[in-house]
């Protein structure tokens, strides 16, 4: 009978130790958890976002990866979507202002070009009278 309470407390004994370390471990971490979360929320964010990169490269390896990273696909391509549709706006909307330069921009120079134009068009025939003058004298 001693034999079988030595034994009995044995297992007892290793299970305590078992589960005080488990329990230690877990307490510890917790609290490496909470100093983080509140002294370093930075750090935080970055260490999320690695394990989130992580999951996501692993993620057609391993059935249970793909579970976990499911939600996090559907918000990059939703964000992927929103960030094309934002662009394909923000070009739009640029897009008419600058029309509406280019448009003035092309009328003005047009308006200097058939200036400019009229202009030499009267030096020349200016030229070429005097040039007849010229002639006609000599």
């Amino acid at each position: 009978m001693e034999l079988v309470r030595l034994g009995r407390d044995l297992i007892v004994g290793a299970v305590d130790a078992v589960w005080g370390l488990l329990v230690l471990v877990l307490g510890v971490g917790w609290e490496a958890l909470v100093s983080l979360h509140t002294s370093y929320p930075r750090l935080e964010g970055l260490l999320v976002g690695v394990l989130l990169a992580w999951v996501l490269l692993r993620r057609d390896r391993h059935p249970w990866l793909r579970v976990v990273s499911a939600p996090l696909k559907l918000v990059l391509d939703i964000l992927d979507l929103a960030w094309d549709q934002g662009l394909e706006v923000a070009r739009d909307l640029l897009a008419v202002p600058v029309g509406w330069v280019k448009k003035g921009w092309s009328w003005c120079a047009a308006k200097v070009r058939s200036a400019y134009n009229w202009k030499m068009s009267l030096l020349r025939r200016l030229r070429n009278l005097l040039l007849n003058r010229g002639k006609e004298e000599g």
